[in-house]
């Protein structure tokens, strides 16, 4: 091929700067590269090791402080061990030798434990498993499984089929292998690696506090990494050489509390790289501001994915103000319901108090209007939200695009008006680079887009300027970097996803260098119209049907107002002119402006405007100086919509639409009154290419987040396909429909679009229905067309409401102290809950749910754990992304909430939570056309019926029968689903509305006629008292031991000699005495006892022949009876078990010298000819000398599978020993397995592992005693 086919490649284009002029900065101001600027990283956590994050242009260390905000890393460090022997030892038990080159003048070593797969984000954790189950599990499974697998077919080969031939022995043996390949199998079903957990280690050297990762699991901590507090080592290390995770660390509260600082995705160590990475032998590669230096601060909690948190974004404000950070960069954001909250006040503080300038990333939500992200939204304007641009270079170099377009903001990228009548967006910069990673994704770089690319775009540009100005000597304040940006910006034609446009950094020098000291400065101009608006936005038909006059205030604030030189604000002054290029405005031409608030009024007249969307401002003008640009700017956002009314059928259509690639078009509808759904249909004119189109329908509800009333659904038309998406609506509201053709789909489509309204809707629309109202009755209405009716009423989840058992409210440590010693605190409530099943939970708190940046409080956190303090499951502001499965058993939720002021969270003690349990399958609620039907609930059920506009239909919903109620429901419960009126397969997807229904009190069950008794049945009641008093003792008996426990059963027996609970009391007390060894002879010979006073025979002849199924009393009773058998034969069985196995273990100590073991049931070798019959020790004390023998043991085994299946748990104790008594141990291991899935404990686990190194399964020991301490941790895990 010739060499003129190929072209270089530019590598420049693949971390973008020309679009924003940076070369042509740098090349003017070479040194004026960031040096001297600190920019705060407000992400996932960044990699120091990564590529191009070591060093600064000039040399200096690029990373300067790293923190881990959320908590995620934090171990508990408070227990404090001493040396001995050389060791310490740790949490994990084991023993960790100290380097003799250690420094510990005080001798002290702090010690906790942290599970490695807790630092792991989601796709490292996957790849270290999947390494780890290929690597340890796998090639030692698989042989072991086909071992298991031939030996049972051996055997069944050899006993044949007809299993009803075989000996007890025969068939247990042909147990014992089913029971292994059923371990095996389910072994490596369940398969689940938790991970290694490290030992840590904080002491204090004299100098500063060093801590230590025990990553070689075995005590060797001279060859793990030393660390200190990275602000002033510097120092990092990688956790382990497979997972390539580098971390630091900082330690708090006097060596109390170590931080382990990773990082939740790679996306902050992208965003550091876009803003300042530095490559030294490729400066093509650079991020913006090479010279500057960065502090990671992680406000993504690795528990909740990466979601960030008020708790880590308070931590992070008050790093930045420790550190000294010029500026801010957050690539982080969530929908707001409304302006406002803890959380933006503290950013505020941040801002207008120390002067610090924060960037924010705009949002990926479009692209509809009105879907800008906070804190963007931020109500003082302070925050500079940064929208995202793509160039023709970076189409080409970054995207592989077969021809460049002409420069244009992303598909996706979110645009504005804020619904407060803000711009929404102030700038844009390229969202888009290939940069460097996370070591530990394996990779060297990465594409990766979105508007958290752009903003620290913009942020490098903004450390360029800085950079400048600290070098010259020039003030600045947030507040005239960004008027610079914006008056400098490079205009685009779309201001609601562009703002002020495409920054541009020469230009931008070069406004602060000739207009950066005038008096404005240092002030920024609050803008407001009313409590809660920051411009204009008329978006409604009754806003832009008439005329209207808004009077604005406009208010100077001065940087840091509370101490700055009066003389500033006394001698500020400045003469305006007022400019508005749109006719349809109409405002004073002039304003003078002091250290006070000045109102003026302004006239819109949008009668004129054909429909659409529409942008202009009313800019303030020095008049000495009006070539700087505007002093400030009131926003005016109209938007024109068509009505859609009967006289178009309730539709809208358009023909040969035509497309282009990235742009968007809008049309802006009138939703009719009463309408509840839309359907939109799409067909492509195309004959030839497939079209990528987006379809983003929204519609602006008060007080409500952009995504409370949306739909987004991205279609694939293939030539001349058609496609039909429905989705909700709210009558009365415009509806913007946004079609836009994905910017990467080059070429253009010409379509069809049809989109029409239906509107079915109840009266009311909420369904709220108590169980105890009987039947309940709701209208249905067709407001736009005849459509039918059928109604369908679905309840999904049982929600109980739980109230705290313990709250407690302390302050907070060092991390969580504001500057100027304002200390926060938090309320930690204890929740406890049981599921009688498996389920998929929801935790809820209602007053808190569904906020973050709006809310009052600074943050919220719950987890859940099990009985053993493992965590299985977090959550925060949103309820509705953190369902987890949990399985049936006993949890503890444990919640925490945050805020300066210790009287709010102190009301928060009693803060009632929704716990909302998935149901198996929905409950229908029967619905009826008249309400005799529903009394009777019977006879026809509601058949679809039309209704015409204007008409109601009503329906009647019966109550709920008692029996169909979910199980555990009690008053007080509440369900939740959905209701549906519509007939239509479309409609009743996405048309619907809410249903409540509350349960009263349930009914007593009634006692059986069969418990009355006639007055000769009756006993005296001297008979009842010593009946009751018997009972009362018996009770007493199972909860004494010792000499108190052998008084009070021999007086009982005195009494009561055949009183079969009585001896199954004792048998329990004796059980659970502390020398239970000394008492397995009695504990056999009570059970005898026991079972002599029960007619077994009968017992079993009535059990097989029982047909009375109304006689519950006879029924219960002999149930009852069952009961004590099964309980004495287990009992007796287990006590004989111990007996055998004791005499095996004294068998084995006389013939090698190794001592006896006191019979614990822990499991023991197969038992042989030369052993079975050795003496008893003289621990054991019974009648017979030789002890039992396995015969004896069979006998009682046999006996018990007439009374009960092998596989109860009331039976294990017995069937575990018995199994391990005769060496089986696959049932053994079976049994464990079973009773750890009704109710994990470490003993069991611990057994269990015993178990699998006698089946010599190494594999599946080492296994599960590396998770014990992940299942079994010794303390709740920190908030």
């Amino acid at each position: 091929m010739a060499a003129e086919a190929f072209v270089e490649f530019p590598i420049w284009a693949l971390l973008p700067k020309k679009e924003t002029c940076v070369p042509v900065f740098l090349g003017k101001y070479p040194e004026y590269d960031g040096r001297g600027i600190k920019i705060a990283i407000l992400d996932s956590g960044v990699d120091p090791g990564a590529p191009g994050l070591q060093v600064t242009s000039d040399g200096k260390p690029k990373i300067v402080d790293m923190m881990d905000a959320s908590g995620a890393g934090d171990v508990d460090t408070s227990k404090v061990v001493e040396v001995q022997d050389g060791c310490i030892t740790g949490l994990s038990g084991r023993k960790l030798k100290i380097p003799e080159t250690w420094s510990n003048p005080s001798g002290k070593f702090h010690v906790g434990l942290k599970c490695a797969y807790e630092l792991y984000p989601k796709c490292l954790k996957e790849r270290v498993q999947k390494a780890y189950k290929e690597r340890e599990w796998s090639p030692a499974h698989g042989p072991v499984q086909a071992k298991a697998s031939r030996n049972l077919q051996e055997l069944e080969a050899s006993q044949g089929t007809n299993t009803s031939q075989l000996s007890l022995e025969q068939r247990l043996e042909r147990e014992e292998r089913e029971a292994q390949v059923e371990v095996l199998a389910s072994l490596e079903k369940k398969f689940e690696d938790q991970g290694p957990v490290y030992d840590c280690v904080v002491f204090h050297d004299g100098a500063t506090w060093r801590a230590v990762i025990d990553t070689s699991e075995a005590g060797d901590l001279a060859s793990c990494a030393l660390l200190g507090n990275y602000s002033e080592t510097l120092q990092f290390a990688t956790l382990t050489k497979e997972d390539c995770l580098n971390y630091a660390v900082n330690v708090h509260d006097e060596g109390n509390l170590l931080e382990i600082v990773g990082n939740c995705s790679t996306h902050g160590t992208h965003v550091a790289c876009i803003a300042a990475a530095c490559f030294p032998s490729c400066p093509e590669r650079n991020g913006v501001a090479p010279g500057a230096q960065l502090v990671s601060v992680a406000i993504g909690d690795l528990r909740l994915g990466s979601m960030e948190t008020g708790t880590a974004l308070v931590r992070a404000l008050v790093r930045v103000l420790r550190q000294g950070c010029h500026l801010i960069n957050m690539s982080y954001g969530e929908h707001a319901h409304w302006i406002g909250g803890r959380l933006l006040d503290l950013m505020h503080e941040v801002i207008d108090r120390h002067g610090v300038i924060m960037l924010n990333s705009a949002g990926n939500h479009g692209p509809a209007l009105s879907t800008v992200n906070a804190p963007g939204t931020m109500p003082t304007s302070s925050i500079i939200a940064v929208g995202a641009y793509v160039s023709p270079d970076m189409m080409l170099a970054e995207y592989s695009l077969r021809e460049k377009m002409p420069g244009l903001g992303y598909t996706w990228t979110s645009r504005g008006p804020s619904p407060d009548g803000d711009l929404g967006v102030s700038v844009c910069a390229p969202g888009g680079a290939i940069t460097s990673v996370a070591t530990w994704t394996l990779k060297g770089s990465q594409l990766l887009n979105g508007t958290s690319m752009s903003s620290p775009h913009a942020a490098g540009v903004v450390a360029l300027l800085l950079s400048g100005l600290v070098a010259r000597g020039l003030a600045y304040s947030p507040y005239s970097v960004r008027r610079a940006l914006e008056n400098s910006a490079q205009s685009t034609q779309d201001p609601f996803s562009m703002g002020h446009g495409l920054l541009q950094v020469d230009r931008a020098f070069d406004h602060l260098l000739q207009h950066g000291q005038t008096p404005e400065r240092q002030f920024r101009f609050r803008v407001s119209s009313g409590p809660n608006r920051r411009g204009l936005y008329l978006r409604e038909p009754q806003h832009t049907a008439k005329p209207s006059v808004h009077t604005f205030t406009i208010e100077p604030i001065l940087l840091n107002e509370e101490r700055a030189d009066p003389l500033d604000k006394i001698g500020f002054e400045l003469n305006l002119s007022l400019v508005c290029d749109a006719a349809w405005v109409s405002a004073p031409a002039l304003l003078n402006m002091t250290y006070t608030s000045r109102s003026i009024s302004l006239r819109v007249d949008p009668c004129g405007l054909a429909p659409g969307a529409y942008y202009t401002a009313v800019k303030a003008f020095d008049v000495t100086c009006p070539e700087k640009g505007p002093v400030f700017e009131i926003p005016i956002s109209v938007i024109k919509p068509k009505p859609v009314t009967e006289k178009d059928n309730y539709q809208w259509h358009i023909e040969k639409l035509t497309l282009h690639p990235g742009v968007s078009h809008r049309e802006f509808l009138v939703t009719p009154a009463g309408a509840t759904w839309a359907c939109v249909q799409l067909k492509s004119r195309d004959t030839q290419s497939v079209a990528h189109v987006v379809v983003h329908a929204m519609q602006l509800q008060p007080m409500h987040s952009c995504e409370t009333a949306e739909f987004q659904k991205t279609c694939m038309l293939p030539p001349l396909a058609e496609a039909s998406q429905a989705f909700a609506v709210v009558g009365g509201l415009t509806l913007e429909l946004c079609l836009a053709k994905w910017w990467t789909n080059l070429g253009d489509v010409d379509i069809d679009c049809t989109l029409t309204f239906y509107g079915l809707q109840p009266n009311p629309g909420r369904v709220v229905m108590r169980s105890s109202e009987g039947v309940y009755r709701f209208d249905v209405a067709s407001q736009l067309r005849p459509e039918e009716v059928s109604p369908m009423a679905s309840l999904k989840q049982h929600v109980i409401v739980l109230r705290p058992t313990e709250s407690k409210v302390q302050p907070l440590g060092t991390r969580d102290v504001i500057p100027d010693g304002r200390v926060i605190y938090e309320i930690q409530l204890t929740y406890n809950f049981s599921l009688s099943k498996a389920t998929e939970v929801t935790p809820s708190c209602s007053l808190l749910s569904e906020l973050l940046y709006e809310s009052e409080y600074e943050s919220q956190l719950w987890m859940i754990f099990d009985t053993n303090k493992q965590l299985l499951a977090s959550g925060d502001a949103y309820p509705g992304r953190y369902s987890t499965k949990l399985e049936k058993g006993d949890y503890v939720l444990r919640m925490h909430v945050r805020h300066e002021q210790s009287a709010l969270v102190e009301r928060l003690s009693d803060l009632p939570l929704e716990l909302s349990h998935k149901l198996p399958s929905a409950i229908a609620l029967d619905a009826y056309r008249s309400q005799g039907q529903a009394m009777i609930a019977s006879g026809k059920k509601f058949t679809p019926l039309m209704a015409r506009p204007g008409t109601q239909v009503p329906v009647y919903l019966a109550p709920l029968p008692c029996d169909k109620l979910p199980k555990g429901c009690s008053a007080g419960h509440f369900l939740t689903g959905t209701l549906t009126v519509t007939k239509d397969e479309q409609g009743k997807k996405v048309a619907l509305f809410p249903l409540v229904y509350h349960i009263g009190e349930l009914p007593k069950k009634n006692a059986s006629s069969s418990c009355s008794k006639n007055s000769s049945e009756e006993k005296d009641l001297d008979q009842e008292f010593r009946d009751a008093l018997r009972d009362l003792s018996v009770t007493w008996l199972t909860k004494l031991q010792g000499k108190s426990a052998t008084s009070l059963f021999e007086e009982l027996k005195e009494k009561n000699a055949k009183h079969v609970p009585m001896m199954l009391a004792r048998i329990q007390s004796l059980d659970t005495d502390k020398e239970r060894s000394r008492y397995l002879s009695d504990i056999v010979a009570l059970a005898d006892e026991a079972l002599a006073a029960i007619d077994t025979l009968e017992l079993l002849a009535a059990l097989g022949t029982r047909t009375d199924k109304k006689d519950n009393n006879n029924n219960k009773q002999q149930e009852k009876q069952k009961a004590q058998v099964v309980e004495a034969l287990t009992r007796k069985g287990a006590a004989l078990c111990e007996i055998f196995l004791s005499r095996q273990e004294a068998g084995r100590g006389s013939g090698d010298g190794q001592p006896a073991s006191p019979p614990s049931g822990s499991p023991q070798p197969p038992p042989d000819s030369a052993t079975s019959d050795a003496p008893s020790t003289a621990a054991v004390t019974t009648t017979d000398d030789q002890g039992p023998t396995v015969a004896d043991l069979n006998r009682v085994y046999a006996e018990l599978l007439k009374w009960a299946d092998p596989s109860d748990p009331k039976v294990a104790p017995f069937v575990e020993k018995h199994a391990l008594a005769l060496g089986h141990h696959g049932r053994a291991a079976r049994v464990l397995l079973r009773l750890l899935e009704d109710k994990p404990s470490r003993d069991i686990e611990r057994r269990l592992l015993q178990v699998y190194q006698l089946l010599g399964w190494e594999h599946c020991s080492r296994h599960l005693e590396r998770s014990l301490l992940v299942r079994y941790p010794p303390s709740y895990r920190l908030f």
